[in-house]
C-alpha cells in the first residue's frame, strides 16, 4: 500500500465541481478503500469538518481517495486524509492504531479558519457573481468587473455593492496539439474588435501586449492573474491537462470552451494510462462552459465525438478538416472557413489568405483556425474582427513564440517549433514533406518526463516520414527523470533499429550550429527545440549575417 501523492483540488476537477483533499494510491487489496472510508468519516466528525462528499475514481494502479471540504481548511483535510489512510492500512496489516492525538491537527484547522472567506463565497453563489481564491487573494466577478482583496483581510458581505461585479466573455482551449497557436489567432482577432485581452499559455500570462510574466500560466494560477486585471474585457485562456488534474480548473464560468484534439502524451502522469482517461482529463473544460454556452470539439477525432455522446444537453460546435459536419459547424467549403449556425451560412475567410496555413500545406494550422473560427463565434466577435484576425495573424517568433516559425538563411529555409509528441511531430513532417527540398534536417530534442514508449514513438514517427538526416540532443532544463543523455540516448537507439544513423549532442544549440554546418542551399532545417529556444533563434538570426 503506497501514498503517491496527496494534493488539493480547488476548482471543477475529473471528479467533481467543488473544493477536497486527493490522495493518489497503490494497492493490492481492495479492502483498504472501505477501511480509509470508515477513519476519515471518523475523523472529520471528531475534528469537526462537514460532509461535503466523499468520492473513490479507480485507477489502473490504485484509487483517488477524495473528500470534499470547506476551501479554508483543505491544508488540514489533507493530514486528516493521510492518518485515514495510515491508519487503514495498520487496520489491514492486523495491527491496531488506538485513538488518534487530534490537538495539534485541530490546532492547524482552528488556525486556517477563515469565516469571512466563507460567508463571502456564500454570498457570492446567492448573487451568481463569479468567486475566485486562492492562499493570497480573493476576488468577485472579473476583469473590467472584479475587485481582488488580501484573503485575510476580506470586506463583510453586507458592506459590498454586488451591483459593481460583472463577468467578461471566457475562452478556454484545451488539447494535446494546437493550444498556444490557437488561443493566440484569437488574441488577433480581439485585438481586430478592439477589446482589451487577457491571454495566458505555457510561455507567459499578458494583457494586450503587456506581459506580467513569463513561463507557464496555463494552470488556474494564470486564469486568475488574467481574471483579477482590471482592464481585461475578454479572457483567452490555454488550459493544460497538467493543471486541470493537479488542482482543478481555475474558473467556473467560460462562455466558450474547447478540446482540440486527443492523443497520447505524458501517459502515466496523475494517473492518466489510457487515451481514454486522457479524453476524460481534457472535457473537465466541458464542466466550465456556462449555461447556454458553447463547447468546441473536433469531429476528426473519434474519441471526441464518442465522449460527446455523454452530454446531450451541451450545446456543441463541430469543426472539421475531413467530414461533413452538422449545423453548428464550421468547416471547409470550396477553399473557404465557412461557419453554420443557426442555419445560417457564412463564408470567413479564403484558407490561402490566412498565413499560418501555409497555403493550406499546414493542415495542423488550418484545423486551429477552424477551432478558433469556433470559439470566436461563442464569443460574439464580430465576423470581420474574426477575418481580420485570421488573415493577419502571421506565426513570426514575436507573434507566435516557438510555434510554426520559419526563416530564409541563405537559401536554406529554416523551422523552428517544438514537437513534444508524435502527434504533433507527424503534423509537422506531413507539412514539411509538402513544402519541397533537397534535403531535409531535423534537430529533434524532448522533455525527459516522458515514458520510454512516447520517446521512441518520436523516433519511430520521423523514422517512418523520410526524413533524411537526424540531429538528437538533451532538452536543456528538461532532462528530468531521464537525465542527461537519457533522451538522446533512446531517441538514437530507436533510430538505430529503423536504419538511421544519428548524432547525439548535449544540447539543442549544439546541435542546431551542427545543422546549420551541413545544411545546403535548397535544403530545410527542421529545428524542434524548447529549451534553448531563445539562444537557437539568436544562432539563426547569426546565421542569416553570414554571406
Amino acid at each position: 500500500m503506497d501514498l503517491i501523492d496527496s494534493r488539493r483540488l480547488t476548482g471543477p476537477n475529473l471528479v467533481w465541481n467543488h473544493p477536497g483533499a486527493l490522495l493518489d494510491v497503490a494497492f493490492s487489496d481492495g479492502r483498504i478503500v472501505d477501511l480509509w472510508k470508515e477513519e476519515i468519516i471518523e475523523l472529520r466528525s471528531n475534528l469537526g469538518l462537514p460532509d461535503m462528499g466523499i468520492q473513490v475514481k479507480r485507477r489502473l494502479e490504485g484509487a483517488w481517495l477524495l473528500v470534499g471540504g470547506p476551501v479554508d481548511q483543505l491544508y488540514g483535510l489533507i493530514e486528516a486524509s493521510e492518518l485515514a489512510w495510515s491508519r487503514a492500512t495498520q487496520r489491514l496489516l492486523g495491527d491496531a492504531p488506538g485513538e488518534p492525538d487530534l490537538s495539534l491537527l485541530k490546532v492547524e484547522l482552528k488556525e486556517e479558519e477563515n469565516p469571512r472567506l466563507i460567508a463571502l463565497q456564500k454570498a457570492a453563489f446567492q448573487k451568481n457573481v463569479t468567486f475566485l481564491w486562492d492562499d493570497d487573494n480573493v476576488s468577485l466577478g472579473m476583469g473590467t468587473g472584479s475587485q481582488t482583496w488580501p484573503a485575510r483581510d476580506l470586506p463583510d458581505p453586507s458592506d459590498i455593492d454586488w451591483s459593481s461585479f460583472h463577468d467578461i466573455p471566457v475562452a478556454v482551449v484545451t488539447g494535446t496539439n494546437g493550444k498556444t497557436t490557437t488561443i493566440r489567432l484569437l488574441c488577433a482577432m480581439a485585438q481586430a474588435w478592439g477589446k482589451t485581452y487577457g491571454n495566458t499559455s505555457t510561455d507567459r500570462v499578458r494583457v494586450n501586449e503587456d506581459v506580467l510574466d513569463t513561463g507557464d500560466y496555463s494552470g488556474p494560477g494564470g486564469a486568475r492573474t488574467a481574471l483579477r486585471d482590471q482592464r481585461v474585457e475578454i479572457a483567452l485562456l490555454e488550459t493544460a491537462r497538467g493543471g486541470l488534474l493537479r488542482r482543478g480548473a481555475g474558473i467556473q464560468n467560460a462562455r466558450v470552451a474547447a478540446v482540440l484534439n486527443v492523443a497520447e502524451d505524458h501517459m502515466g502522469q496523475y494517473g492518466i494510462n489510457s487515451l481514454a482517461d486522457l479524453v476524460e482529463a481534457k472535457l473537465i473544460v466541458q464542466k466550465l462552459v456556462s449555461d447556454h454556452g458553447l463547447l468546441v470539439l473536433n469531429a476528426d477525432d473519434p474519441s471526441l465525438v464518442e465522449a460527446s455522446k455523454t452530454f446531450p444537453d451541451q450545446r456543441i460546435c463541430w469543426f472539421s478538416l475531413l467530414s461533413e459536419t452538422p449545423n453548428d459547424s464550421v468547416a471547409i467549403r470550396n477553399g473557404m472557413i465557412t461557419a453554420v449556425f443557426d442555419g445560417q451560412t457564412t463564408a470567413i475567410a479564403r484558407v490561402a489568405d490566412i498565413p499560418i496555413t501555409l497555403g493550406g500545406k499546414a493542415t495542423y494550422n488550418v484545423s486551429n483556425a477552424l477551432a478558433a473560427t469556433a470559439l470566436a463565434i461563442g464569443l460574439g466577435m464580430p465576423e470581420e474582427a474574426i477575418r481580420t484576425g485570421l488573415t493577419s495573424f502571421e506565426s513570426s517568433f514575436e507573434n507566435n513564440l516557438g510555434r510554426s516559425n520559419y526563416f530564409d538563411v541563405r537559401n536554406i529555409r529554416v523551422l523552428l517549433d517544438y514537437a513534444h509528441n508524435p502527434h504533433g511531430l507527424k503534423a509537422i513532417l506531413d507539412t514539411t514533406a509538402r513544402l519541397g527540398a533537397k534535403k531535409r534536417i531535423m534537430v529533434l530534442s524532448t522533455a525527459g518526463d516522458r515514458t520510454e514508449t512516447e520517446i521512441r514513438d518520436l523516433a519511430r514517427v520521423a523514422a517512418a516520414s523520410g526524413v533524411d538526416e537526424v540531429l538528437v540532443s538533451d532538452c536543456v532544463g528538461y532532462e528530468r527523470e531521464m537525465g542527461k543523455g537519457g533522451v538522446p540516448q533512446l531517441l538514437a537507439d530507436e533510430f538505430a533499429q529503423h536504419g538511421m544513423t544519428t548524432d547525439q549532442f548535449s544540447s539543442e544549440l549544439i546541435a542546431v550550429r551542427e545543422a546549420f554546418n551541413r545544411a545546403q542551399a535548397g535544403d530545410l532545417l527542421m529545428l524542434l527545440v524548447k529549451g534553448e529556444r531563445m539562444e537557437c533563434l539568436a544562432e539563426i538570426q547569426h546565421q542569416q549575417t553570414l554571406d
